[in-house]
């Protein structure tokens, strides 16, 4: 059985989570024009601690979760909780995925992750030139210092004769950088990444809706998709490019998810309640980063049973049963509906 079929089981069996999704902050270095999280340069407030989240990590690893992905509204690496919390994870055997901005990625946690041997680490690059990058971030010499610790990360890996952490690029589609799909693949390649993982925009507010792709950057994405395929091939780097020929990928926030036809797990537009859990840094869960922040707080409570008698959980599960997704769902990317009609499928089957 691949990993699939072990999470469709989980969900038919109502095991325990596959996945836990940790923010251990919502502060960030950086001031990126597309972030939708509001609080991210305000003093962190009400944060769980160091023990709160080993002990987080120590019940998902009881109750079978086999995958922890460290991440949040901010930069995780502010966190000084995050050195133990990645340790924790791989001691408890997780696989473990990292997503940074990659500016705080130093000497000290690159040695860390190659010690611990962490499996993963997702590097958020917006664009193939400093200036493209830096403008989206808002910190000049950004794209420098990730960039930077990029190649270092993979020269210490392959120096240690190691295969991971694999590194990701990850770039959020704008105007700015539509026309870069190609040079951002070949930069891939060049730090050593082993694919880039496009996603779409999400747009709340004025300055994120400025950044959306116009009609003529509309009319020109097939054409720019099209290079970006060929130069990753050319170049030996995997991208998710070819997904983004389809315009609806763009549009988050306007489409709803569907589930399939029949009833109960075939139905649900979405399985993630039933096998992924998000906690933020104030330790409240949802089963998404979209509906980030949505349930109860599980700060005192054991994990177990928040994720079996959470009234939030059971009504978002219910509903998918029913075929019927909430409003926020519309904000989901692609990437990740991608991965549950997969499951969905394997149920079916």
């Amino acid at each position: 059985m691949d990993e699939l079929d072990h999470i469709a089981a989980r969900v038919v069996e109502r095991g325990g989570p596959w996945t836990i999704e940790l923010y251990p902050t919502l502060a960030c270095n950086l001031d990126c024009r597309f972030c939708d999280t509001a609080p991210r340069h305000v003093k962190p407030v009400n944060e769980l601690d160091e023990a709160q989240w080993l002990r987080i990590v120590d019940e998902a690893a009881d109750l079978g979760a086999r995958r922890a992905m460290v991440l949040g509204g901010g930069e995780p690496l502010l966190s000084p909780h995050a050195p133990a919390l990645l340790r924790r994870i791989k001691a408890r055997g997780l696989s473990g995925m990292l997503t940074t901005n990659g500016t705080l990625l130093t000497a000290p946690l690159r040695a860390l992750l190659l010690e611990i041997g962490w499996d993963e680490v997702h590097l958020s690059v917006d664009g193939a030139r400093a200036r493209t990058h830096d403008g989206l971030r808002g910190r000049p010499g950004a794209f420098r210092r990730t960039v930077s610790h990029a190649c270092r990360l993979r020269a210490e890996r392959d120096h240690r004769g190691l295969s991971a952490p694999r590194i990701v690029i990850h770039s959020v589609l704008t105007r700015c950088n539509v026309d870069e799909l190609a040079e951002l693949a070949r930069l891939a390649a060049a730090v050593g990444a082993e694919r880039v993982e496009l996603d779409a925009l999400v747009a709340y507010r004025p300055e994120q809706v400025a950044l959306q792709l116009g009609p003529a950057e509309r009319a020109r994405l097939p054409e720019r998709v099209a290079e970006g395929v060929a130069a990753s091939r050319e170049v030996g780097v995997a991208t998710n490019y070819a997904r983004f020929v389809d315009g609806h990928v763009t549009e988050r926030g306007q489409h709803a998810p569907r589930g399939g036809p029949g009833e109960g797990f075939r139905a649900a537009p979405c399985l993630k309640p039933f096998h992924h859990l998000a906690i933020t840094a104030d330790g409240h869960l949802s089963p998404c980063c979209v509906l980030a922040g949505e349930g109860e707080s599980i700060r005192d409570k054991p994990l177990a049973e928040a994720w079996a008698s959470s009234p939030y959980l059971s009504r978002l599960r219910e509903g998918m049963l029913c075929g019927v997704a909430t409003g926020r769902c519309a904000e989901c990317s692609e990437n990740i509906l991608v991965h549950e009609r997969a499951i969905r499928a394997r149920i079916s089957a």
